[in-house]
């Protein structure tokens, strides 16, 4: 008998111990879905810093090589005025200024010129068209176009 009432003993408590166990497995199972939803939430965030960090220097980027583009063709224009002091039948040529490239082109008319400058930087590309003349020994600008497109 005292076979049979010890049996029952380890089977109710086996039963009580599999009720505590599947409690557990159940709390346990909340807490991983709960991990895994703050995993998913802060790798979110963080693949939406990177982009959006990534997509800000990008734009940097870009702007940089415009305005290193810009000032090369101003460059190309002061380069142009220094050439035609030297020989006023300068034509205009290609210079290179930093890692850019400038194309200047010069058409001489009575008494003034007509300069186009082109640079190139990275993808950036600025065109600059302006109309000089020589007054009292120094070159004036009567006219100055920055030029979009296949102008």
């Amino acid at each position: 008998m005292d076979d049979n009432l010890s049996r029952r003993n380890r089977e109710a408590e086996g039963l009580l111990a599999g009720k505590d166990q599947s409690k557990g497995r159940g709390e346990l199972g909340y807490i991983t879905l709960l991990i895994l939803i703050l995993v998913a939430t802060f790798s979110s965030y963080g693949l939406e810093m990177y982009v959006k960090a990534h997509s800000e220097n990008k734009i940097a980027r870009r702007e940089v090589s415009s305005r290193q583009a810009i000032y090369g063709a101003e460059g190309g224009i002061e380069w142009a005025k220094v050439m035609l002091e030297k020989d006023p039948t300068f034509m205009g040529g290609d210079i290179s200024i930093g890692e850019g490239t400038v194309k200047v082109k010069v058409i001489a008319r009575e008494g003034d010129y007509t300069i186009t400058s082109l640079a190139q930087y990275g993808r950036a590309q600025r065109k600059l068209k302006v109309e000089l003349e020589k007054v009292d020994g120094r070159w004036l600008i009567t006219k100055y176009q920055e030029i979009h497109g296949n102008e």
